[in-house]
């Protein structure tokens, strides 16, 4: 009796409605991570200004931060999420990126910003690479298309939303919302995620070069910073 319940199961029409759930907390999580990715680039001559600062070469960093925090992390995604389960690495990414959030808009110096900044992308680094192997995870073979093209929108919005959106609360309101908008989506996200996300079972995985993970941004960093400022 049970095999014939598990046939009719595996021949079942995939429904999107299935997954409903967890892809919004996914999406949510991609989104809030790719519209900062190009949101603070139109409040630079605000924290300029905000900060006293005389040139835009040490205020570029809240965005060179980001960065490459973000890249400096996602080879660690894989490793991480086979490690402790992609579940729980998600949420704490999330979270994360929530709290980086929350402390760039308490943020009184341009220094403190870069580093919460960086905070922010360490945990933005890891959500974007896992949400696609959740994608993987909950689709059927032959729709992993049809659900990869549903999350392109958020990524392709993102982008475009991102100036737009700051432009508006830096013209409006403060550059500081920029980030505080961050919170409750983090927060849907993180609860969203705790119920629906499935839990992934953890795989066995080699063990970590933690040398080359921290030479490897360093030399990126130090490799940015020649380029952008190899001119001056």
């Amino acid at each position: 009796m049970s095999s014939d319940k598990n046939i009719a199961a595996a021949e079942a029409p995939f429904s999107m409605r299935s997954i409903l759930g967890p892809l919004v907390a996914i999406v949510v999580g991609i989104f809030m991570v790719i519209l900062d990715g190009t949101a603070v680039n139109v409040a630079l001559p605000k924290l300029q200004e905000e900060f006293n600062l005389l040139n835009l070469s040490l205020v570029q960093w809240t965005v060179i931060g980001y960065a490459l925090a973000q890249a400096a992390v996602i080879p660690l995604a894989g490793w991480l999420s086979d490690r402790f389960g992609a579940k729980k690495i998600f949420l704490i990414s999330v979270g994360l990126f929530t709290i980086g959030s929350g402390l760039c808009a308490l943020a009184n110096s341009v220094e403190m910003l870069i580093t919460f900044r960086i905070i922010q992308g360490l945990g933005g680094g890891v959500v974007v690479p896992i949400a696609m192997a959740f994608i993987y995870r909950l689709s059927p073979p032959g729709k992993v298309g049809a659900v990869m093209g549903m999350m392109g929108i958020p990524i392709l919005l993102g982008p475009a939303l991102g100036p737009v959106v700051a432009g508006w609360l830096v013209e409006y309101h403060s550059w500081q919302w920029i980030f505080l908008i961050n919170l409750p989506i983090g927060v849907i996200g993180i609860i969203l995620g705790i119920r629906t996300l499935p839990n992934i079972q953890r795989q066995s995985v080699a063990s970590l070069d933690l040398l080359g993970m921290l030479l490897g941004p360093i030399a990126f960093a130090a490799l940015v910073y020649g380029v952008s400022n190899g001119g001056i």
